[in-house]
């Protein structure tokens, strides 16, 4: 076998959970390729599957020293630091990576949610945005646009953000959730936001946020409904 075969065949045993023998593979096409950048970021990802985190970063650390641009090496550490609970570390190589010529959605992706996490929503809107721009089809940038719209009080723009999410995936108990926030937040079609907060309830039924959201919508209704008695009890 080349070093290019083992890789493959690594590849496969680790997408078969044999992670064991997928190392065995890497590390036998390193002895034919040591500066091969493949087989050294697929043993890094498998000593971070592992949870072995110090020896996946020497591995990435390898790698970065035979081609500091290597994308998927910068996405691989970033990753290991979001793990390791490095958050401003991880955002550093993730902005790297995004740099790049290539735009990569996983980037993209996760620069947008650990920069909510810091909550730097202005600098994680556009990386939300080219996100959806390379893969239109996922529902969860729109729900994180929508999340942060809400946080920032701006409920109508964020309707338009989960309405997407959920037309893209129906069963998105966070958007529905989101959504029937949003109506709550504009006081409008409260019997709408009803039933997106208890949809979203039947599908995550522990969910603490989604019961209060629940609550308050029922609460405005009520209030809603008894307004009309209350001022007749006035005038009587």
């Amino acid at each position: 076998f080349d070093a290019t075969t083992l890789n493959i065949s690594g590849d496969r045993l680790y997408h078969l959970d044999k992670l064991e023998m997928a190392m065995e593979d890497y590390q036998k096409g390193l002895e034919i390729e040591p500066d091969n950048i493949n087989l050294i970021n697929s043993l890094g990802v498998c000593f971070g599957v592992m949870g072995k985190l110090t020896m996946a970063k020497l591995e990435f650390e390898k790698a970065m020293k035979i081609n500091p641009d290597e994308l998927t090496v910068i996405y691989n550490i970033g990753l290991l630091y979001q793990i390791e609970g490095d958050i401003d570390k991880a955002i550093l190589y993730l902005q790297k990576a995004h740099g790049s010529k290539l735009s990569v959605f996983e980037v993209e992706l996760l620069l947008g949610h650990l920069l909510i996490k810091k909550k730097h929503h202005e600098q994680a809107i556009p990386h939300l945005e080219k996100a959806s721009r390379i893969n239109p089809k996922s529902g969860l940038t729109f729900r994180m646009k929508g999340e942060i719209y809400l946080e920032e009080n701006q409920p109508e723009k964020a309707r338009l953000e989960f309405n997407t999410a959920i037309k893209l995936n129906p069963g998105d108990a966070a958007s529905l959730s989101g959504y029937a926030k949003s109506l709550e937040l504009q006081g409008r079609n409260l019997n709408i936001a009803l039933t997106l907060a208890k949809k979203s309830i039947s599908l995550e039924p522990d969910n603490k946020k989604f019961k209060k959201r629940l609550k308050t919508i029922q609460t405005k209704i009520n209030d809603t409904c008894l307004s009309p008695q209350k001022e007749l009890k006035q005038q009587l």
